[in-house]
């Protein structure tokens, strides 16, 4: 089961990799380092809370009693083009300035490309004025390119989950993962639970229907997951006990509609989808300033901050999934279409027995 979690493991792993640079905006004041890390993060957080509150269906049918499926599926939100950038403005921060004599510029977000420009800091530490500069925080959306090329810009997630029934025309499904080294530095805990129920024997009309099926779900996930950043090599911020933690968790209620033919299904659904998703930077973190005196005076200051970095995010709103399934006896194959706040690509297999 580790094994299916090697998109996420890929996107944190870009995360450690670039942990050094976007650790440096906390070189500023602790509400611009916030401001700047909310604007930075937005896309990924929010993204992932639309990932997370899919992949839960691929058809409106549901198992016989005590039939189950066992289903592995990604889910990719597509980052709009313009959350693929923020803009920067010298006015809404108060130690952060751009280093040039412009006043504002668009300036990448974690799902963005790559950008040189230098970021100037100014504050007053231990009494007296410091300074020290920094380049604007990469994004992942290059490596993303490079290695999910066949995707737009996306958020990807990893969802395994199993459904089984055990009540009459109802289906129970389960997502776990005990929080638990993922490879190198990470750890990540899945927990989601979902209830099904098909109600077209209800519906006399639709009894004359026999390949139309309906059925209602509800549902709620979360993800728990955390990295330790290296930040003790020459840089101006390092820390001896940095951790990054990301929490997620997604609510969704849907109503499923599916056509049946003989070897393929088509389906779709309406509904509706929230979450939250927080993102934290903890432990001490030591940087280092110029103090931009004459000599002798001009020696280096430093400043201890701790847990710098306190992030949270909502998502809601109707959601529209569009899907084929193709049934090869006890192998499903399928993909599916959302559209919602971000636009989601679904696809997955299912080993199912009725």
């Amino acid at each position: 089961m580790r094994k299916s979690f090697f998109i996420l493991l890929f996107v944190f792993a870009i995360n450690h990799s670039k942990a050094q640079d976007i650790s440096q905006i906390i070189a500023g004041s602790l509400a611009d380092a916030n401001k700047y890390a909310t604007e930075y993060m937005r896309p990924f957080a929010e993204g992932e809370i639309n990932n997370l509150s899919k992949g839960w269906f691929s058809t409106a049918r549901t198992h016989k009693f005590l039939g189950f499926d066992i289903s592995i599926n990604g889910q990719f939100a597509i980052i709009p083009t313009e959350k693929q950038n923020f803009t920067f403005n010298n006015a809404d921060y108060s130690t952060m300035k751009l280093n040039d004599i412009g006043s504002s510029a668009s300036l990448p977000t974690m799902m963005g490309g790559t950008s040189s420009q230098m970021i100037n800091v100014n504050s007053t530490v231990n009494g007296q004025a410091a300074s020290t500069s920094f380049t604007a925080p990469k994004g992942i959306g290059d490596d993303l390119k490079k290695n999910l090329s066949f995707l737009p810009i996306s958020t990807p997630l990893p969802v395994v989950q199993i459904g089984i029934g055990l009540l009459k025309h109802t289906d129970f499904k389960l997502r776990y993962f005990p929080k638990s080294g993922a490879g190198g530095n990470v750890e990540i805990g899945v927990f989601g639970l979902a209830v099904q129920h098909e109600f077209s024997n209800y519906l006399p009309f639709i009894k004359k229907v026999p390949f139309l099926h309906l059925s209602a779900l509800v549902g709620y996930s979360k993800i728990d997951a955390s990295f330790k950043p290296n930040l003790n090599n020459g840089s101006s911020v390092q820390s001896t006990n940095s951790s990054a933690g990301y929490n997620i968790s997604a609510f969704t209620l849907q109503g499923i509609a599916t056509v049946k033919f003989s070897l393929l299904e088509l389906y779709t659904a309406v509904g509706y989808s929230s979450g939250t998703s927080a993102i934290n930077l903890n432990g001490d973190y030591t940087i280092t300033y110029n103090t931009g005196l004459p000599a002798p005076n001009n020696n280096q200051t430093t400043v201890t901050k701790k847990d710098p970095i306190a992030l949270n995010y909502k998502s809601n709103g109707i959601t529209n999934t569009w899907g084929v399934r193709l049934n090869l006896t006890i192998l499903k194959v399928y993909a599916d279409y959302t559209f919602a706040n971000y636009n989601t690509v679904g696809v997955g297999i299912a080993l199912a027995v009725r």
